[in-house]
């Protein structure tokens, strides 16, 4: 499970793609949204149990 931190809150996905302009969401193979690089602030691997290993993507 990943969180995508965007500027106006957090979209969770199971999976995602980089594009040439951005990042796909999908959730169970299913599309569920498309955000921007320049909207983007992080990806976080919500599976990672320590802040320590914790990176943003």
């Amino acid at each position: 499970m990943y969180r995508v931190l965007i500027q106006t809150g957090s979209i969770e996905c199971d999976e995602y793609t980089h594009t040439d302009y951005g990042i796909e969401l999908y959730d169970e193979e299913q599309f569920v949204a498309f955000v921007p690089y320049e909207n983007l602030l992080a990806v976080v691997d919500e599976t990672t149990k320590s802040a320590e290993d914790r990176a943003i993507l």
